[in-house]
């Protein structure tokens, strides 16, 4: 093996007996796994150029808790070692695979277990606080602070006057909801960020490990339940707030009350998203905004 990974692999002394790519797109996310002569196995993790060493140590931060807590997730075994630019870090191996198509049995399954990742994260917010460049969904527009909403918004209007107007009436009436909730009195937690099915690994039926914390931060629980999905999957939910009751940790009215606009909101900020990605590049994917933009509840007028 050459290039970028063999090089920080000699840097962090491991010779490894093989290596695979699991993921190389330059510039962004990567993974290699690799087997060492003593059997174990590990993944030297490449992160996205735009990572710095703060968002990082949050995101391990997190996964060290939940590795205390006994859960397997990609937690890093070592250092952060920059190269090329890029910081890479060894990390645990997370066996497993996920449940493609989920059965309701299934759906179930992983309400549950989010809940009890939750609990297991409960505590972890008043010592880490906030991510870096991130707030929560019912504070703004978009989860990301460093995106600006006036220029995606300019920028899109120059390429389609109808998705940006829509975009500008979609983000106006679902903050209108969310104030019109409380939203501002919500409670806020450490969230996975992503807990859909692709994320949730299984071996012969059990709980196997979770995988890619990108996302992780301070957030509102209805927020990860619209990122788990769980506007397509009712089950998820449901098995969520049985588990959390019966643990004492039950969502409350407020909470309850917030879901459909935190959902919304969520789909907001997609469509902030891809019209940041399509300022930055000169390219927009009108086609995926609009997508995003006919689940916010609001019609395009």
């Amino acid at each position: 093996m050459t290039g970028p990974p063999a090089r920080v692999l000699g840097l962090l002394g491991l010779r490894p007996a093989s290596v695979v790519a699991l993921k190389d797109i330059p510039l962004e996310n990567a993974s290699w796994l690799a087997d060492t002569f003593d059997g174990n196995r590990l993944v030297l993790r490449r992160y996205h150029a735009r990572a710095t060493e703060p968002d990082l140590a949050y995101e391990h931060g997190v996964l060290r808790q939940l590795g205390r807590s006994g859960w397997a997730v990609p937690e890093p075994v070592g250092e952060l070692v920059r190269d090329a630019g890029q910081y890479y870090c060894l990390t645990r191996y997370v066996p497993g695979r996920p449940v493609v198509r989920e059965s309701v049995a299934q759906r179930r399954r992983r309400g549950r277990h989010l809940a009890r990742m939750h609990l297991a994260l409960r505590d972890l917010g008043a010592r880490l606080g906030q991510r870096q460049g991130w707030r929560a969904q019912h504070a703004g527009v978009t989860v990301h602070t460093d995106i600006d909403w006036n220029a995606c918004v300019a920028g899109l209007m120059g390429v389609s006057s109808r998705l940006g107007s829509w975009l500008q009436r979609a983000a106006a009436q679902t903050e209108s909801a969310l104030t019109a909730a409380g939203a501002a009195e919500l409670a806020v937690t450490v969230v996975h960020g992503d807990f859909a099915e692709w994320n949730v690994h299984y071996d012969r039926g059990r709980v196997a490990g979770v995988v890619d914390f990108g996302l992780t931060h301070l957030d509102s629980r209805p927020y990860e339940l619209a990122l788990a999905r769980a506007y397509r999957s009712p089950e998820v939910a449901g098995a969520y707030r049985g588990e959390l009751g019966r643990q004492g940790w039950p969502l409350t009215e407020l909470e309850e009350a917030v879901i459909a606009p935190i959902y919304h909101a969520f789909r907001v900020d997609m469509a902030v998203w891809h019209a940041h990605e399509g300022l930055r590049a000169g390219r927009y994917d009108l086609s995926t905004i609009e997508r995003q933009l006919e689940r916010t509840g609001v019609g395009p007028g």
